[in-house]
This record gives structure tokens, C-alpha cells and sequence, in this order.
């Protein structure tokens, strides 16, 4: 027999074999595809209304059909205009058809833009178009493979939590090419977990809602009350998330979710993880994202972190979590990075922001307590982002300055302009970019972002990818958009000015082993508030970085031995002396030079 102090040594054992971050996570530069608004690559596999509107069948409207990809964002269907009500309420019942197929088409795309990780949004089975309302964790979402029809008759036939019964979908087979052809280009791929709650449509839910307390699943949810088949009115109730019915949660202890749910969890993890089964996880995915993930037990994550690492141990796990989060992410904790919205506050404030701006010397100290929160092998693995599906674009974030960040980006604020935004916005962009790409951290793209891609929060956040070989409609935004400003017409296509200049900051990025691994080392705070400089250094590798913010030119010099410039995005506003690296800063500009 074990001892307890036996336990404890093994499990402390294991979990230090596990503690070490993917060293390929560090400093990648990742790629956030909402599937169905990346790419149409099967025409034949696009949804029906049938499963749509699975939900809310009272409200589906004759004619609906996939609304074109190139066609005007703001400019209502046939079908939309029968469905009545505010324009953004029709919004949620669009399909545009976007598929694994697309993502597979332009993988050499994000090849040659130097992108190293994809996250997807979730590719399981569900009925909506983010698909965070799982019907499934085991197989990918119908629509997004080449056989809809023949894929839900193989689900039919199996029973779902006896993963012996589980078949091999077209869609699931189609995911994993999209692997093999990522880890072809030598690509990762890391997908959405969603672990606290599922859809409605859920087949353990489903087989509540048509036997009551006979269901062998019924204590998987946190059911409150049954129908009383008495009664004309259905009295079913059940626990949503943030008391979201479309969203039932799985039910719980404090310490951990419910026996059969994590079962059931576990075994949709190792398929992906490892899809044959041969021990050799190569042809799984990269790893994972966490979606609200404070919210499920840390016990739980405990012991999923353990199933993962012994699986692939250079597997990533990556939790949505939108505060310094010390008690998930360390030497003990259960996640490997988060998504570092912390980074993204402090960028709105000193890049973004106008009458509100912070000062370069309260950007340092915002970023230095990132810094001392985690350990530092992880901060080199945190996702800097500054956009996301569940916020604005950042280029209209930009455009509509001086906000909190994540707050009153949408039809609510009446002074919101959601049209094109200026030449000037899209150069503070560029700045941004290059503060992504050379500080510490694994800086991450949300699609469309490098083209120009503009929207306001949720859902205009999420319109189709703007491809250069298509001709899109323009952008009308009238009144009836639900927008109060911005009323225009705007033409929509890809910025290739902006796109060569991420193409270019990715490649500086990529090929500097200090900007990948480097320590940061900032600047003596300037006299100028608008000003800031940081030197990343990895063994012989040693970049200096300086940025400019203010309107004035502004005078640096360093005394060096040796000096290459890499980049400069500002051409002939950079000069250099004999003696020194002397460099006259223009306004809004940023200088990187190899030392």
C-alpha cells in the first residue's frame, strides 16, 4: 500500500516534470481565425436554415439563405427584413459559410506573413456561428467538413459517452489535414476548449429535455425545475451561464465539475490531443485555449493539466483570463500563458488614447507588473494581444479613442463612429504593431487586423476576411444600422500598405532571436512623457527599440562600437553621427537598431 506522503511525493513529482513552458510557444507570433468568417472553401457544406434556426423556429423567416461574402455588412436580406427588429438582432442567424477547407486554402497565406500559431475559435459541433454553444466536444461541427448529411447520420449511431462507440466523421478527418498541412509549414495549431457550459442542442442535455429524471445524464446540469406535462406553460429551468439559457452549465462541486462531465471531457481531450491513439501526439493539435476558465474548478484544471502533459508535453494550455491571473499561471499553476488582456489595457491607454493618455513612465510600470506576476519563462509565452472576437477591431478601437478598454463600442454609445477609419489611425497601428512584435511575449494577430479589417464590438467584430482576389460591396452605414455617427459610404478592400508592413514586422520579429527570447531592459524615463525605449538582448543578440509619441523631434544618443540598422520605419527621419548612434526621433515614429 502507498502512503499519503507517498501520493503527495509522486504527484509533486509529475507535476514538475510537466512545469516547463513549450519552448516552441516562446515568442511565436499566433493567428486568431473565427472559422466561419475566414474562408469559404466548400461551397457545398454551408448551413441550412434548418439547423440555424433549431432554437428559435417561431422566428425563422421565409427565403433565408448564406448571406454573400463580398456583400454590404450593414445592408439588410430579404429574409432579415421579415425578421423585424433592430438591424444588429438579425445579425446572430447569418451564416457566411466560412469552413476548415478555407483555413487549409490559405495556410500558405499565413505562411508567407510569418505566422507560426493559429487559435481557432471552437470547431466543434454547434448551432451557432461562434460555436461556443457545443452540441458536441467529440466531433467537429458538420458545416465545417464536406459531408453535413453523412456526418450527423454516423453521430446518430453512436453513443456518445462510450467513446468505443465513436466514429470518424468527414469533418473530423478534414481537421486533422488541416493539421498535417499546418505542421507541414511548420505551423501550430492550439483549439478552444469550452468546458463550463454547452448549447441547448448538447446531446446529454437533449436526452434531459426528452426524459426528465430517467435520463442517465440529468445530474450532469444544474437542473432547477421539470415541466409539469399538466400545464400549458413549460416550467423546465436550469442554471445558465451568466444566466444565459442558450448556455446550460455543466454542474459541479466547489473542487471540481461532475463525474461524468469530466469523464466524458477527458476522452474528447485525448482525441484530439493524440487522434490515433499510438502514443505519439505529433499528429494531434498544439494545444489548447481555455475558454472563461476562472469560472470552472481549479480542481478540475488540475487534473485536465495533468491528462494533457502526459499526453503531449509540449502541449500549450492557455486560459481566457482577463486579469492578472498569479493563481492559474506559474511554478504550480495549471496553465501555461493566458490572453494577455493586461497588455492590451495598458497599449490603449498610451498609444490610443488622446485627452486620457497615460505617460511613457506609468506604461513601464503597467508593464513591469505584468512582468513580476508571472515567472519568466511564461512571459515569454503570454499572447499579447490588443483585439479579439469578443472586443472591437483594434483599428476602430483606435478610431474611437479615449475609452476603457472593452467598454461602449457599440450602437449603446451614441458619439461611436463604426465607418473607415483615417490614414493617421492606421499609423498608430503600424506603431502598436511594432511595439507587439518587439517586446516580450508571443504577440497575437486577430484576422483581417494586418488588411485594415474595421468593426465595432460584438458581433461587427466578426464580419467575413477581406481577401484580395474577391471585389467587395461598399460599406454603407446609414441610420439603420443602429449607429447615431460614422453615416457614409466606405470602399472595402485590403490595405496592402498595412499588410507589408506587418509582413516586414513579423520578419524582424521572427529572425531576432532577442525579440523571441530576450530579456527587456528599459530606457532611463525621458524627459518628454510621450517617449520610451527598451534594449531586448539574447546572448550576442542586442536590439534597441525607441518610440516616439509626441509631435516633436526628439534627439538620442548611445555610445556603441558596433551599429547595424535592421528597420527603420521612418526612412531618411533617422541619422547617424561618428561617435555616437545618434538618433533624431521624428513625431509617431518607432526605430529599431541592431547593436
Amino acid at each position: 500500500m502507498i502512503k499519503k506522503p507517498a501520493i503527495v511525493f509522486l504527484l509533486l513529482l509529475t507535476a514538475s516534470l510537466y512545469a516547463q513552458v513549450p519552448e516552441w510557444s516562446k515568442g511565436v507570433v499566433w493567428y486568431q481565425i473565427f472559422p466561419e468568417r475566414f474562408c469559404n472553401g466548400d461551397t457545398n457544406n454551408d448551413p441550412t436554415a434548418d439547423k440555424v434556426y433549431i432554437n428559435d423556429k417561431h422566428k425563422q423567416p421565409k427565403g433565408w439563405k448564406i448571406t454573400p461574402w463580398t456583400s454590404n455588412w450593414f445592408e439588410e436580406s430579404s429574409w432579415e427584413d421579415k425578421m423585424g427588429g433592430e438591424f444588429s438582432h438579425s445579425l446572430g442567424f447569418r451564416r457566411y459559410g466560412g469552413d476548415l477547407q478555407g483555413i487549409i486554402n490559405k495556410l500558405d497565406y499565413l505562411k508567407t506573413m510569418g505566422i507560426v500559431a493559429i487559435y481557432l475559435n471552437p470547431i466543434f459541433e454547434a448551432v451557432s456561428m461562434h460555436k461556443y454553444d457545443g452540441s458536441s466536444y467529440h466531433h467537429v461541427d458538420v458545416n465545417f467538413g464536406p459531408d453535413p448529411v453523412g456526418d450527423k447520420a454516423l453521430m446518430d449511431s453512436e453513443t456518445p459517452d462510450k467513446p468505443e462507440t465513436w466514429t470518424v466523421t468527414s469533418a473530423d478527418k478534414l481537421f486533422f489535414k488541416l493539421l498535417e498541412e499546418a505542421h507541414k509549414r511548420n505551423i501550430k495549431v492550439v483549439i478552444d476548449g469550452v468546458f463550463n457550459h454547452t448549447g441547448v442542442q448538447f446531446w446529454a442535455f437533449q436526452d434531459i429535455v426528452k426524459k426528465g429524471k430517467a435520463s442517465p445524464y440529468f445530474d450532469w446540469y444544474q437542473i432547477k425545475q421539470l415541466d409539469d406535462p399538466a400545464t400549458p406553460q413549460n416550467e423546465f429551468d436550469y442554471k445558465g451561464w451568466w444566466n444565459t439559457k442558450s448556455l446550460p452549465e455543466f454542474n459541479r462541486t466547489k473542487e471540481n465539475l461532475h463525474e461524468g462531465v469530466k469523464k466524458y471531457i477527458f476522452a474528447a481531450t485525448k482525441k484530439w490531443l493524440d487522434p490515433n491513439g499510438d502514443g505519439d501526439p505529433s499528429d494531434g493539435v498544439d494545444g489548447w485555449r481555455l475558454d472563461v476558465a476562472r469560472e470552472v474548478p481549479l480542481g478540475f484544471w488540475t487534473e485536465w493539466h495533468a491528462l494533457v502533459k502526459s499526453t503531449n508535453p509540449q502541449a500549450i494550455i492557455i486560459g481566457e483570463l482577463w486579469e492578472l491571473s498569479p493563481d492559474f499561471i506559474g511554478e504550480h499553476g495549471v496553465f501555461d500563458a493566458l490572453m494577455n488582456y493586461n497588455f492590451a489595457y495598458a497599449i490603449n491607454d498610451f498609444f490610443i488614447a488622446k485627452q486620457k493618455q497615460i505617460s511613457s513612465e506609468t506604461l513601464v510600470t503597467k508593464l513591469k507588473e505584468i512582468d513580476a506576476t508571472y515567472p519568466e519563462q511564461n512571459l515569454y509565452a503570454l499572447q499579447n494581444l490588443i483585439d479579439s472576437h469578443d472586443t472591437e477591431r483594434l483599428i476602430s478601437i483606435i478610431a474611437n479613442p479615449d475609452r476603457q478598454f472593452e467598454h461602449d463600442g457599440n450602437e449603446n454609445n451614441t458619439d461611436y463612429n463604426p465607418g473607415k477609419p483615417s490614414s493617421e489611425d492606421y499609423e498608430t497601428q503600424k506603431l502598436i504593431l511594432a511595439f507587439q512584435m518587439t517586446y516580450r511575449g508571443s504577440p497575437m494577430i486577430y484576422y483581417g487586423d494586418e488588411v485594415g479589417m474595421w468593426g465595432a464590438d460584438d458581433p461587427h467584430d466578426r464580419k467575413p476576411m477581406v481577401w484580395d482576389e474577391l471585389s467587395y460591396q461598399d460599406e454603407v452605414v446609414t441610420a439603420l444600422s443602429g449607429f447615431r455617427t460614422g453615416y457614409g459610404k466606405y470602399k472595402v478592400q485590403p490595405n496592402k500598405d498595412l499588410l507589408a508592413y506587418y509582413k516586414k514586422m513579423i520578419a524582424i520579429h521572427n529572425y531576432s532571436p532577442a525579440l523571441r527570447y530576450g530579456t527587456v531592459q528599459f530606457l532611463p524615463v525621458h524627459e518628454n512623457k510621450h517617449v520610451f525605449g527598451f534594449i531586448r538582448q539574447y546572448k550576442d543578440d542586442k536590439i534597441l527599440v525607441l518610440f516616439n509619441l509626441s509631435n516633436r523631434t526628439e534627439i538620442f544618443d548611445f555610445p556603441v562600437d558596433k551599429k547595424e540598422v535592421i528597420d527603420v520605419n521612418v526612412g531618411d527621419k533617422i541619422t547617424l553621427d561618428d561617435s555616437n548612434l545618434r538618433i533624431s526621433l521624428w513625431g509617431r515614429s518607432v526605430a529599431i537598431y541592431k547593436i
